[in-house]
């Protein structure tokens, strides 16, 4: 029997939800309109609305994908929606976050996909939490990187303890925003938040929440947020790991730089290195990590994490799978941790 299309609507109508489509380098699909609209997604997902606050992101939104759009007002309560919606996506900027979750979960949209941060705050996130409970909604975080094939073969191996046992990490992001702390502070939060929380996300990821045992942040004014973040945390193994987050960079990166007994991963939106301990061809007696490819890693090619995040959607909603990766509980103690950051001071 042919299954009906997943109703889909789009909350926000910037970047991440279509923009970033039109990127020349940019591994395609890249937003969430691109899976939407690819082969893949049109088989499987009908989308029947796009809302934003911007006209101009309405317009752009019709014209780059001949598809309709609503302006709506910043207010989410003054929005009402259709009774027959499967599925809602919120890629607004992150401060209407909650507030659109809550309006969707009031309306009885049975399942939301939210770009990250889910919310401002570790509270903010709860009372979405809550509120889904009571309406037995299901809420995805778009956490994407759990859902790269790349990625989630670096973990499969970590885990099965093919590459030895994990001993630190490095995570690095840096932005090329030239004042970090003005560019965010109509968001809410800094980098650490609104960037970091996708190296903070992997960390829990890879090692379960660890603790933090030491942080500082830099902020050019007075309780303005911060230009830069530095953590270091600790997980029951034993497990270090160094978070330095921020702007200021003629460049951006993205980095968990991973040591074991035996190998060194670097897994970056450069792509992915690996090493493993040889007999030393530099200095007799010792041993030295030496580059591979290790067996079975995926082809560039084939790595595409926002697919990834919508497979799990249409297999949840359709009976076939009822794990949820990168879900709601998991978020709200990678925003626990931020907190943790941002309380040291």
């Amino acid at each position: 029997m042919k299954r009906s299309k997943i109703k889909t609507i789009l909350i926000g109508l910037g970047r991440i939800c279509s923009g970033l489509e039109r990127d020349p380098f940019r591994k395609k699909p890249c937003t969430h309109m691109g899976v939407l609209q690819s082969d893949w997604g049109k088989k499987r997902f009908s989308v029947l609305l796009g809302y934003d606050s911007d006209q101009k992101k309405c317009e752009s939104f019709q014209s780059q994908w001949n598809q309709e759009s609503k302006l709506v007002s910043n207010d989410p309560r003054k929005t009402s929606f259709g009774s027959s919606i499967d599925l809602a996506v919120i890629s607004t900027p992150s401060s209407y976050h909650e507030d659109w979750a809550i309006q969707c979960i009031q309306s009885g949209i049975p399942n939301l996909l939210i770009e990250k941060p889910v919310a401002l705050t570790e509270n903010g996130a709860k009372r979405i939490q809550k509120l889904a409970k009571k309406h037995n909604t299901r809420i995805w975080i778009n956490h994407e990187r759990r859902y790269h094939p790349s990625y989630r073969f670096v973990k499969d191996r970590l885990t099965k303890g093919v590459f030895g046992e994990l001993k630190s990490i490095r995570a690095s992001v840096f932005t090329s925003a030239k004042n970090p702390g003005l560019a965010f502070s109509k968001l809410g939060g800094g980098p650490l938040l609104h960037d970091g929380t996708h190296a903070v996300d992997l960390i829990h990821w890879l090692i379960g929440k660890p603790t933090l045992l030491h942080s500082k942040l830099e902020r050019p004014i007075k309780n303005s947020v911060e230009t830069r973040a530095v953590a270091w945390f600790q997980n029951q193994a034993g497990v270090e790991v160094f978070l330095d987050v921020s702007g200021g960079r003629d460049y951006f990166q993205f980095e968990l730089d991973i040591h074991t007994t035996t190998n060194r991963i670097i897994c970056s939106n450069d792509g992915f290195s690996f090493y493993q301990s040889e007999p030393s061809q530099l200095y007799q007696g010792f041993r030295s990590l030496v580059p591979f490819v290790p067996k079975q890693f995926p082809k560039p090619e084939t790595a595409n994490a926002f697919i990834g995040i919508y497979e799990e959607i249409v297999q949840v909603i359709q009976g076939k799978k009822q794990r949820m990766e990168g879900n709601l509980a998991d978020n709200i103690e990678i925003l626990n941790l931020i907190e943790s950051i941002y309380r040291r001071k």
